[in-house]
């Protein structure tokens, strides 16, 4: 009989240890979504009507290549906005917005990570991190200061933009961070609540311990029907925020819905009253 207890307790033990193992080793393939088919035609913004961009590749100091899009600010000394994607999709699935920040007035840099179409690398925070830095030091040397840099961070981008924007070498203009989570680890939990998450998790972009340290003037929107990452994470990320900042609330909205007149006219009166508008 004490057999077959003791058989009952390391039994389920042992199972649950090799799914906690196995979840240690496998994470980031659990973690990120990228999409590596080059046929989709990412590398050239021609194909997707943007005319005014060009590709420029960007090599990391880590000695990766990423593929990126650029294009310049219709009027010089304009405010550039780097685009920082979330964690599935291509370049080419963000077009309609990257033409109509170019329609706006905004210069664009739009960057494909590591691991994802085009761009060589495997997929870490500290590489994803670099990625943003290899970014910014590009629009650095095509004369782009960093007082006219705005940080665009999408969901899996805003916990990149966030770090970044903490850093006093990067200093940008303004931040706008659409669907950010507290943590990575934090929307982790929710799926994997069986798992010590806060132990097992390499790649946790902590935004919530980073924001404090951000003095940029920072935009958050968020929208309350998110089922990836919850609306009460991107508000409680931006109460984290100190400086100049704004929050709004979509509604129903889903995540990453397209920008709307609402949406879109609440970025631009927020970069308009901070200075970041385009000249």
């Amino acid at each position: 009989m004490k057999k077959i207890m003791i058989s009952f307790v390391i039994l389920p033990a042992a199972i649950y240890l090799a799914i906690a193992g196995f979840m240690y080793v496998a994470q980031r393939n659990f973690q990120y979504f990228p999409q590596h088919s080059a046929r989709t035609g990412f590398e050239d913004p021609a194909k997707f009507g943007l005319d005014n961009f060009v590709a420029a590749s960007i090599e990391t100091d880590d000695g990766e290549t990423l593929v990126s899009w650029l294009a310049l600010p219709p009027q010089a000394g304009s405010p550039v906005i780097v685009y920082m994607h979330g964690n599935a999709g291509t370049l080419g699935d963000r077009a309609e917005r990257f033409r109509l920040f170019r329609d706006e007035g905004f210069g664009v840099l739009a960057l494909s990570w590591r691991g994802y179409g085009g761009s060589t690398g495997s997929l870490t925070e500290k590489g994803l991190v670099e990625d943003g830095r290899a970014a910014v030091k590009l629009l650095l040397q095509r004369g782009v200061s960093r007082s006219r840099i705005i940080l665009f961070g999408e969901s899996l981008g805003s916990g990149i933009a966030t770090q970044l924007a903490a850093d006093p070498e990067t200093s940008p203009l303004a931040v706008i961070l659409e669907a950010p989570f507290t943590s990575a680890a934090d929307v982790a939990r929710i799926r994997y609540w069986f798992l010590p998450v806060g132990l097992l998790m390499k790649d946790q972009y902590r935004s919530i311990d980073f924001a404090p340290r951000v003095t940029a003037p920072v935009f958050v929107f968020h929208g309350t029907a998110d089922r990836i990452i919850p609306f009460q994470q991107g508000k409680r990320l931006h109460d984290a925020f100190t400086g100049p900042k704004d929050f709004l609330e979509m509604p129903g909205g889903d995540h990453i819905d397209p920008l709307t007149h609402v949406s879109w006219g609440a970025i631009k009166a927020f970069l308009k009253a901070n200075g970041a508008a385009p000249k």
